[in-house]
């Protein structure tokens, strides 16, 4: 169509009214688009938000629509209202939001609620590929998951994918897909760990973070990867002795409350998402094991860390 552009990340074709930098043309110009991105004007969102209070203390306003429909706004960045079968956004830029930012940002919030809308659990996660094998770090913001995918990536590992993972499941395995190659860091680590790309990388106006790209792009990244372990690093449990790295395979509610609080869009409240969530936890634990890393913080244990991942992860 003309005037449209055709995509693809996370394993799903994104047409868009408006080009986008970070994700990849769709290979194939025919390929029937999974979600459709438009541009709208105020008059748009004013219609659609008559009579909404929104919590002026709130960074993100989301709200279901009477429709079924989805509005979330970010202010000074975007505003989008995604269709209650996920199918389709109409979106706007706010203010002076830089166009890396706007497009990072949109991205990450309308295709994480579109997949949830579709009936999947995309996961707060990056995810790492150590000489093939591929590990999922969760955890919520401030955990330490891009700053310890950035060390892993230090010594070789491949980004699959920051923010946001998409989970399929295949022949009895959880699947990993490729998101936009890009890292969200803050200076400090971006400086220790990867330097030369702190050069040409970008401010994210929302996270306070610098987004950098990790390595040039792997060849064939679009294909899903093969889990090996899930980490969850937001446990406030530390280990008894100081210095130290241990670890706790999750089970049962443990676990399901790990994955439910990794959820993209904790916001969404349909009366049967629960259910779902739980049957989610079900495949996750047949899938692949899901271990607590329990470690204060800090640069120096960053290395026996990385060394507890690969033994749980398996040769």
């Amino acid at each position: 169509m003309a005037g449209r552009y055709r995509y693809v990340v996370y394993g799903i074709v994104v047409e868009s009214s408006f080009p986008l930098r970070a994700v990849d043309e769709a290979p194939d110009p025919a390929a029937v688009a999974a979600v459709s991105i438009d541009l709208g004007p105020p008059a748009y969102f004013q219609e659609r938000t008559r009579g909404i209070a929104a919590d002026a203390g709130d960074w993100l306003h989301h709200t279901v629509l009477p429709s079924g429909d989805i509005y979330m706004r970010i202010d000074g960045i975007f505003e989008a209202v995604v269709s209650a079968d996920g199918s389709h956004v109409v979106c706007a830029r706010l203010a002076d939001a830089d166009d890396r930012s706007f497009e990072a940002n949109l991205l990450n919030f309308i295709l994480s609620t579109s997949l949830t809308l579709r009936g999947e659990e995309p996961l707060h996660a990056t995810v790492v590929d150590l000489d093939g094998r591929v590990v999922g770090l969760l955890g919520q913001s401030g955990a330490g998951k891009s700053t310890l995918a950035a060390f892993l990536i230090a010594q070789g590992g491949k980004l699959i994918t920051d923010d946001m993972l998409r989970l399929t499941f295949a022949g009895g395995l959880a699947h990993a897909h490729t998101g936009p190659q890009r890292l969200k860091l803050l200076d400090e680590a971006a400086a220790r760990f990867l330097p030369e790309a702190v050069g040409d990388g970008y401010w994210n106006t929302l996270s306070g973070k610098i987004m950098v790209q990790p390595h040039a792009p792997t060849p064939g990244r679009h294909a899903p990867q093969p889990l090996a372990a899930l980490f969850w690093l937001g446990d406030d449990e530390l280990p008894s002795a100081p210095g130290t790295v241990t670890s706790t395979r999750l089970a049962g509610l443990d676990l399901a409350r790990v994955l439910t609080a990794s959820a993209m869009n904790i916001r969404y409240y349909a009366p049967d998402r629960l259910t779902r969530q739980l049957q989610f936890a079900e495949r996750v634990a047949h899938a692949l094991p899901v271990h607590a890393l329990h470690y204060a913080r800090s640069y120096p244990l960053l290395e026996q860390v990385a060394a507890e991942i690969r033994r749980l992860a398996g040769p």
